[in-house]
């Protein structure tokens, strides 16, 4: 794979998503938000997230946000990487600086680049097919502002909302006629089987656009980060300014507001976000790697046998075994 010249990554490690705290302190870890716990082969998701897309973006153009109190963590997982920027968001402060400290680091720096957005906590068995719809989207940037990375079926436990699909605009690009969040289980099927996709959260656009947007949402904040990226102001000042603002959530107002948003359709990549104990342990493939990860949890709970972790998990995988 190569690099793709001027591409840039931002990595979104900031949520507090606990999702998986059992499953955590079950292969006995401390409780993290789960883009820093380590689960399947690999490393943790931040980590899978890294090397996903490190054929593709070096790491002096990657930009990880983290909040505060995970600095550490952060760096402890990417020390292999030390050239990769971490910006930390101050912890009293909400979504409305994820995506503009590392989006605005990016383009005080290289006004003309284009950035891939990406949330850290997602696992993608297939990486393959993601990357390559990220490079295909990056291509495609002539013909639409903001393309928005969109999986065809996926798992219905996803937290995240739905891409409907408009008019093909070239090869595997189409408009975007809708955005759907908080749907119901059966609206979400009748979704999938029209040919919506599940919204990824996963966007490749032009940073000049993308900070344009954020800045009709977020002026005030938008213009305390210029201000620090400019050397001109401070984290304290930005975070100041932006806890005195309501969030927007890049999936929300953000791109609900851009006249030009498309989306590209991904299929075989294995990708789901993890909402769940027993969605991790359904969506791993490999009945070895499943095996191993049967293994480490009977490791440290000595006190129960592997039948007893059925219950514990409620559906351990079509591949696990009582044996």
């Amino acid at each position: 794979m190569s690099q793709s010249e001027n591409l840039h990554a931002i990595i979104l490690a900031s949520g507090e998503d606990h999702a998986l705290r059992s499953l955590s302190e079950a292969l006995g870890g401390v409780d993290l938000p789960k883009q820093f716990a380590s689960i399947a082969a690999g490393g943790s998701l931040l980590q899978q997230t890294v090397m996903r897309y490190a054929g593709l973006v070096p790491p002096e153009r990657t930009v990880v946000l983290v909040e505060a109190a995970h600095q550490e963590v952060a760096r402890a997982q990417l020390r292999r990487w030390p050239e990769i920027e971490i910006i930390t968001r101050p912890a009293e402060c909400g979504a409305g600086l994820d995506l503009l400290l590392p989006l605005g680091w990016v383009f005080s720096r290289s006004p003309d680049a284009r950035v891939l957005v990406t949330p850290a906590d997602h696992y993608v068995p297939h990486p393959e097919a993601l990357v390559d719809a990220v490079v295909a989207a990056n291509h495609a940037l002539d013909q639409a502002a903001v393309i928005l990375v969109g999986v065809a079926g996926g798992h219905q436990r996803s937290k995240h909302g739905w891409i409907i699909p408009g008019q093909p605009l070239s090869g595997r690009i189409a408009a975007v006629a809708h955005l759907a969040e908080g749907v119901s289980p059966v609206l979400a099927a009748e979704l999938a089987a029209a040919g919506a996709l599940w919204n990824t959260s996963t966007v490749v656009a032009r940073a000049e656009h993308l900070w344009y947007l954020a800045a009709l949402q977020l002026p005030m904040q938008a213009e305390a980060v210029a201000r620090l990226w400019a050397g001109k102001g401070s984290l304290a000042n930005a975070a100041a300014t932006a806890c005195l603002m309501p969030d927007v959530e890049l999936n929300g107002a953000l791109l609900r507001g851009a006249k030009n948003l498309a989306t590209i359709a991904v299929r075989g990549s294995g990708w789901t976000d993890w909402t769940s104990p027993e969605q991790v342990m359904d969506s791993i493939e490999d009945p070895r790697e499943l095996e191993l990860l049967l293994s480490r949890i009977l490791l440290h709970q000595r006190n129960i046998g592997r039948t007893e972790l059925r219950p514990r998990f409620s559906t351990i995988s079509r591949h696990a075994s009582a044996a």
